[in-house]
């Protein structure tokens, strides 16, 4: 199996080489600049996000390739585009919300028919939330609503590709995104439940309507009324004034772990659910997430794009995280 790595010089994209390596998997990287692609001790390939014929070049006899791009509404079609032309299935960790919308409405029909697999939004949230929202609801025997959020643990530190991706997209965060009723998607910032009580507290947080990649996922394996993300208000007054500045003096390579949950709250009938998924760094974890799914889907998985409940037995999957010092609970 051949897997490549477009964005190989980033935070993630370095843990998502490094997990490849460990593996003894064959791995291309490629990239924009010359001179990053260099480093590595596997082979490289130069191609810009814009650039379709490099890129399809550069995936030439690639079976997976995984984007581990800092903006996909801006730079990560390109590359999704021509891992489909050149053949090869594609998984990202991609957290906005629309984009993964897209990569279902307008790719996965184009995959089906190359016979490839598309696994966008592969990261701690997407999955934890993705998996955990299935399991939850089987075990109910549906859901009324289904609320994500997702907790940074304190003393964490985000990238400066985290902050260009709030930067770029600042007007969906303010607008609360997609969140799903009645059959459909619907945009608006006011959630429908304003508090949340976070595991472990005694008082429940002020919360405000957040674009969770897991919004646009569940509902096409899961029955369930609603589903919406939150993030604590406190955030996005913080998040709010957020600035190029910022984003130009934010570290390329965190100093230190961003930890954290991922809470999914599935109700049914006056009954609730508590999912968590826990880890020691959201950036190296999806860097991991994004190998095993890589990995799987190159060994055979039905052609289109999926979610990961669609595509991998939840509990096996969850239960191969330990590995990675990953964590979750249901009950």
């Amino acid at each position: 199996m051949r897997i490549a790595v477009y964005g190989a010089s980033g935070h993630v994209g370095r843990f998502v080489v490094a997990e490849l390596g460990r593996r003894g998997i064959e791995t291309v990287v490629v990239g924009r600049d010359a001179e990053r692609v260099k480093d590595f001790d596997v082979p490289a390939r130069v191609a810009a996000a814009d650039d379709e014929s490099a890129l399809v070049a550069a995936f030439a006899g690639v079976d997976v390739v995984i984007s581990t791009l800092p903006d996909y509404t801006g730079t990560g079609e390109g590359v999704l585009r021509a891992a489909v032309t050149a053949g090869a299935s594609y998984v990202d960790v991609a957290g906005e919300q629309l984009f993964v919308r897209k990569v279902f409405d307008e790719y996965g029909p184009l995959a089906e028919a190359a016979g490839v697999t598309l696994a966008p939004a592969i990261t701690e949230a997407g999955v934890f939330g993705d998996l955990l929202a299935h399991l939850g609801a089987r075990r109910l025997g549906g859901a009324d609503e289904i609320v994500l959020s997702h907790v940074a643990a304190p003393g964490g530190e985000g990238s400066r590709g985290s902050m260009r991706t709030v930067l770029r997209n600042l007007d969906v965060f303010a607008s609360g995104g997609l969140s799903w009723s009645d059959g459909e998607f619907h945009t608006g910032p006011q959630p429908r439940r304003d508090t949340l009580l976070l595991p472990g507290a005694t008082d429940p947080i002020v919360v405000r309507k957040f674009p969770q990649p897991s919004v646009v996922t569940i509902p096409r394996h899961t029955a369930v009324g609603a589903v919406e993300g939150v993030l604590a208000k406190e955030i996005f007054d913080v998040v709010g004034t957020v600035t190029e500045a910022d984003v130009a003096r934010a570290p390329e390579q965190p100093s230190a772990p961003a930890a954290y949950s991922m809470v999914v709250d599935i109700h049914r009938d006056g009954k609730t659910l508590r999912g968590i998924g826990t880890g020691p760094d959201a950036y190296r974890n999806s860097a991991q997430l994004a190998v095993l799914a890589a990995i799987r889907i190159g060994a055979g998985a039905q052609p289109g794009a999926h979610a990961p409940a669609e595509l991998f037995d939840p509990i096996e999957f969850l239960d191969a995280l330990g590995e990675f010092g990953m964590t979750w609970t249901l009950r």
